[in-house]
Parts: C-alpha cells; structure tokens; sequence
C-alpha cells in the first residue's frame, strides 16, 4: 500500500472519562479538574478533621461527667469517719437495742451455828424445846406450836409456846397484832403496857415486849386464867420473828422458867 500523505486529519477534542453519576458522583474518586482549588469541595481531609472534632467534643463530655463522679465520690469519702485503729476498743453506741442482762437477786446463804439446836423454825431461827413439851397436834396453826399437857387431864393443856414469824411488820406492830388475834380467840383479855427492850442479841435490830393476862373457857369444868406475854425480835434481814407463850396461873411460878429458857434459846440461835 502507497501511504498517504497530507495534512492531519482533524482529531475530535479530549473529553474525560467521568464515572457513572457525573463529576463528584457518587463512586468517583473526587472533584472534576474544572473546579479551583479554593471552591473544591470536601474530601477525606476535610471528613477526617470533622471526625476529629466529633470525637474531641465526645471526649469532653466523658471527662467532665467522669470528673463529676470523682467530685461525688470524693465527698461522701471526706464524711465518712477514719476507722479506728486496730489496737483501740470502739464501745457500743448509746441507744442500742441490745440489754445488759439483769442479775438475779442472791438469797442469803443460811448456815447452821452451834445454837442452832432442837427445832427449826426458819431464817436461821432455831429453839429447844423444854422437857416435857410436845409439839402441837392441830397442824392448822401457823408458825410452829408446843404445848405443855395438864396431867390427869386428857386434851387439857397447862401451857403454850407459839413461834411466828412474817417480812410485812416490825416489832412493835407485829406484837400489838397478835395481842388482837389474842384477844379475839380468849376471854376477859387484860393487856399490860408495852414496850422496847434492849436487844441481846447483834443479830436484832429492834426488840418489843408486852404481857397479858386472859380466861380461857373449859367445857364443862371451871374456866382457867392464864397469864402469858409476847416477845418480838425485828433482825437486819427484815424478819420478825415472835414468841408467844402463855402459862395456867396455878402453874406459873413453877414452869415460868421452862419458858424463858425456850425463848432463850431462840434467841441465841440468830
């Protein structure tokens, strides 16, 4: 083949290649060359400096809630009391609903001394009974009863010794009561003046004494008169204790001393 010669053809003019969507679509890979740079719109440097922005605004918030927590906690630190040291004793607090427990009231530990002989009659209290004296029959009588027998006659007594003892009198008043019940059970009661005596005994506190003189009816025979008396002993325990003795007049001098010596005996036992 000849090869041609003559003046170039005329080239049709260069047009770009844009991708689909135009220029700045989406999928290209940036602006048309026809923009300046000053009017170029954003691209991946100015995407990354929001994304920096973004995230430095959401780390402000964090720090500053953070450092509001922190402030919180740091206060409720600063309230709180410092525990004590381990060598120190911290005492329970006042108003507590624990209770000590209450201890029980300790009774008074009775032992038996060398006067304590022949009958017991309670709180220490002991007396022997003379030779000849038997304990009474009627168990309906308070306290503890002897009581001398009338020879010849059966049921018939020449005598009594009558021990009583309570918590809810003192001498003085616990001698004038049982004087009373005296009254009420004999005839023709005749009570002497009484009044107090000087204790022989360390043990007593107070110590009160009266006599009396009373009839006492017989069935079917002549009513006897008796001559007795009451003798109190108020000891430091708060106990009373009473003798009451009483003796047929007839008989009175000759066994007054059995008597008292019953009632000694009681007393040295305190």
């Amino acid at each position: 083949m000849s090869q041609q010669y003559g003046p170039p053809q005329q080239q049709p003019p260069y047009q770009p290649q844009y991708p689909p969507g135009g220029p700045g679509g989406p999928g290209g890979w940036g602006p048309g060359p026809g923009y300046p740079p000053q009017f170029r719109p954003g691209g991946r440097k100015n995407r990354r400096t929001q994304w920096i922005v973004i995230c430095g605004a959401v780390l402000a918030v964090v720090l500053i809630a953070t450092g509001a927590v922190l402030l919180v906690t740091s206060g409720q630190k600063d309230e709180t009391a410092a525990p004590p040291p381990a060598n120190t004793l911290t005492p329970a607090p006042v108003g507590t609903l624990y209770t000590p427990p209450t201890p029980s009231p300790t009774k008074t530990e009775i032992t038996k001394g060398p006067y304590d002989k022949g009958v017991e009659i309670g709180g220490g209290v002991w007396f022997t009974p003379a030779k000849g004296w038997i304990k009474d029959p009627d168990t309906s009588r308070s306290g503890t009863s002897y009581l001398l027998p009338e020879p010849g006659r059966p049921g018939a007594i020449d005598g009594w010794f009558w021990v009583r003892q309570t918590t809810l009198m003192g001498a003085k008043r616990f001698a004038e009561h049982l004087v009373d019940v005296e009254s009420n059970n004999l005839h023709h009661v005749v009570i002497g003046k009484g009044g107090f005596r000087k204790c022989p005994n360390q043990a007593l506190k107070l110590c009160y004494a009266t006599n009396y003189s009373a009839v006492v009816p017989v069935k079917g025979k002549k009513s006897v008169v008796f001559s007795g008396f009451i003798q109190t002993f108020e000891d430091h325990t708060g106990q009373t204790t009473a003798t009451d003795s009483a003796l047929q007049r007839e008989v009175w001098a000759q066994r007054k001393q059995e008597i008292l010596n019953m009632n000694g005996t009681l007393v040295r036992s305190f």
